[in-house]
């Protein structure tokens, strides 16, 4: 799993002793401590994750959580706080974070959250291919149909349909039918069509 991962924490010591833990998991680390260098950090590294504490900077950090957001909308953010701090982790839900963590908090589970946002973000960007993508992947599943491999075809139509990527939706119907016609174009019969 290709993670990068930007911890943002201006208590130095806690930064740097954060990151090593989290190096030993496969994950990329990143390191900020604060608004200096976040919009290149972020641009730079391609950022999935960020973990943004909100310890010393309070309020600053969520003025944080609002840029993170708006250079990126599907980067998401995990909160690390102080439990006399709830106020500040609630709004930061408002603001559209990911989870929020309580200092000191178990690393096993701050890794298992971290991984789960990523997923989050790669199936919200799955779900927001162009139409033009969409139709790619159609085409190139059809390709497979008719070249007698139906299965990769179904296979293709799955991982591409954006009922994969985790929405609902009332296209389950239209969805099995496709499927019906992808493994029929392989198999060379033709439903419908006059030559």
């Amino acid at each position: 799993m290709g993670i990068n991962l930007l911890v943002i924490e201006s208590d130095r010591f806690f930064r740097q002793s954060l990151c090593r833990r989290l190096d030993a998991v496969p994950i990329h680390v990143f390191e900020s401590d604060g608004n200096a260098g976040l919009k290149k950090e972020m641009k730079k590294h391609n950022i999935d994750v960020v973990l943004l504490s909100l310890g010393d900077l309070k309020a600053e950090g969520l003025g944080l959580l609002r840029q993170i957001k708006k250079l990126n909308p599907l980067t998401e953010v995990i909160l690390l706080n102080g439990s006399s701090e709830v106020s500040l982790s609630i709004e930061g839900m408002k603001l559209g974070a990911f989870d929020d963590f309580f200092v000191p908090f178990d690393v096993g589970k701050l890794v298992d959250r971290i991984k789960d946002a990523y997923r989050r973000k790669v199936g919200k960007e799955r779900s927001k291919k162009s139409i033009f993508q969409r139709y790619q992947d159609a085409m190139m599943a059809v390709a497979f149909a008719e070249a007698g491999e139906p299965e990769t075809a179904v296979a293709l139509f799955e991982e591409t349909s954006p009922q994969s990527s985790g929405k609902k939706s009332s296209g389950k119907k239209r969805t099995a039918v496709e499927k019906r016609r992808l493994t029929s174009a392989g198999k060379g019969e033709n439903h419908g069509s006059k030559h």
